[in-house]
């Protein structure tokens, strides 16, 4: 069995299971209560509890016994393996992140010279980045974003960065390494150009780099001191900039030539950068 909640008695409220999303699958369950007998499950699973009220949750794993309360906020983390039977009493209200094992010790692999890797078992801790990671990849599915995968992409490496740096046992040697070439960020600045009303995805820019996703991530923070995200977001805001003030061009024209996924998109990005309409700067 690759996911616990496949013994569940409902269906999930919302998955991303039909959705193209690498080493991850998102969902939310709803439940009046959850007994499950002795299972295994095959990938890893980040448990975020969203409800209101204290579920008091009880494990067994052999002859040892683990009760705890859980509350809104509060997460549990459980690697891929063999489990004891579980009993949630009462309603839970859950956020499931399904992290492929081995996508995610590649992930840690890349960059570093590992001689072992493995999750934390984690019963029940708080971590206000993974709850808040793991709310805004719920609200992904279904939704579009400026920048689609890329979007999806940026919160699936920062929940994993997260993870390896905070909730694993691996012995590492740091393999130190220069900050991306300038020649690289020409690359990146004329693929934009040369692409700039199409989707941009970090695996693309990665191969630009002849770089990892993970390890390029990291290397891009390190040079230009934004993710690539924000860095593609910010390169779109100036090209827009240019064209409002270049001719009384449509806004929805701009959008398209833009990439971006919508003309409301496209606006509320300018608005945040900008701090006006793209209409308002147009018009001053």
């Amino acid at each position: 069995m690759k996911y616990d909640s496949e013994m569940y008695a409902r269906p999930a409220l919302v998955s991303s299971k039909d959705l193209a999303w690498p080493g991850l699958r998102v969902e939310r369950h709803q439940l009046d209560s959850i007994e499950l007998p002795a299972h295994y499950h095959e990938q890893h699973l980040l448990l975020l509890h969203q409800g209101v009220a204290p579920v008091t949750s009880r494990r067994q794993q052999g002859s040892r016994v683990e009760e705890a309360v859980f509350r809104a906020g509060d997460a549990g983390l459980y690697p891929g393996g063999e489990y004891g039977a579980i009993v949630c009493s009462g309603p839970t209200d859950t956020i499931h992140l399904y992290l492929d094992n081995q996508y995610l010790e590649n992930l840690a692999r890349q960059g570093m010279d590992l001689t072992h890797f493995g999750l934390r078992d984690r019963y029940k801790f708080e971590d206000a980045l993974l709850s808040e990671l793991g709310r805004q990849l719920l609200g992904a599915v279904g939704a579009h974003h400026t920048l689609g995968q890329l979007y999806v992409e940026m919160l699936t490496n920062a929940l994993c960065g997260q993870l390896i740096e905070h909730h694993a046992t691996y012995e590492r040697r740091v393999a130190a390494g220069p900050q991306l070439p300038s020649s690289v960020l020409a690359r990146l600045e004329a693929y934009l150009e040369a692409h700039a009303d199409a989707p941009v995805t970090l695996e693309t820019m990665a191969g630009l780099a002849n770089l990892s996703v993970f390890h390029f991530a990291r290397r891009f923070k390190q040079t230009t001191g934004a993710s690539p995200y924000q860095y593609v977001i910010s390169w779109k805001i100036r090209r827009a900039r240019q064209l409002l003030r270049a001719a009384d061009a449509p806004i929805a024209a701009i959008s398209d030539a833009l990439g971006f996924a919508s003309p409301a998109h496209f606006s509320a990005a300018f608005k945040r950068s900008v701090g006006q309409s793209p209409r308002e700067f147009q018009r001053s």
